[in-house]
């Protein structure tokens, strides 16, 4: 099995953990329990995201090829829908917010694959696609977040545009976290005083694959027929 699958497929399995220890006193592992487990999900959610925001447009970089990012993306999700559909059992809620947060997380992470791929072709050092990537993946995952005061100022429509483009907040408010207002980034940043109205799921996935197939198709066109993908294996 290719690399790339094996890691997408382990990915899940740190936020999984990180949710669960994150919520844990230091020490106290008896405190463990499926309550617990159950209410941490949307942050083992989260932590999918940030995870992503990380690996996959490096994964991009490095591969470059869509077929084999689509599938690692799926294989990523389906493995997170899986350990989520474990934490929260089967119930009519659960399994929308399971089909909801996912396809969130599916599509962004596809975006930020491809964004990885086309930097690939368009950088000679696989070194400098990689650092360009990561450095706009978490601008835009972070920058709206971190800006400062300014944020304050922006009008809705600039806002939302901000929102929509960060994986990071758009995952968490598919899986009902309220961000912005969780106690480091109440203090940090001015959203949380600021009445925020979060894109749909669906506007999130639409605009999210808009984006990877237009990378995917910009990579195509960048990348010379002959020697194909040499290197990007």
């Amino acid at each position: 099995m290719h690399p790339l699958y094996v890691a997408a497929a382990l990915l899940p399995v740190v936020p999984a953990l990180g949710s669960v220890i994150a919520a844990l006193q230091p020490g106290h592992w008896s405190d463990v329990s499926a309550a617990l487990v159950r209410n941490v999900t949307p942050d083992a959610l989260l932590y999918s995201a940030i995870c992503a925001v990380v690996a996959a447009p490096l994964a991009g970089v490095a591969v470059g090829r869509w077929r084999r990012l689509a599938l690692a993306t799926a294989l990523m999700c389906a493995v997170s829908a899986a350990l989520t559909f474990a934490r929260l059992g089967v119930s009519a809620e659960s399994l929308q917010f399971i089909a909801t947060s996912h396809a969130v997380l599916a599509c962004a992470t596809l975006a930020l694959a491809a964004l990885g791929a086309l930097l690939g072709t368009v950088f000679r050092h696989p070194l400098d696609a990689a650092a360009v990537a990561l450095g706009v993946a978490l601008t835009a995952a972070y920058g709206v977040l971190v800006a400062g005061a300014p944020v304050g100022g922006l009008s809705t429509g600039l806002l939302k545009a901000a929102l929509l483009a960060s994986p990071v907040m758009t995952v968490a408010a598919a899986a009902h976290v309220d961000l912005v207002r969780t106690d480091i980034w109440y203090q940090v940043s001015p959203l949380a005083h600021v009445r925020l109205e979060y894109p749909a799921w669906g506007t999130v996935c639409g605009w999210y694959l808009v984006a990877g197939c237009a990378g995917f198709v910009a990579t195509a066109i960048a990348t010379p027929k002959a020697g194909q993908g040499e290197g990007r294996q």
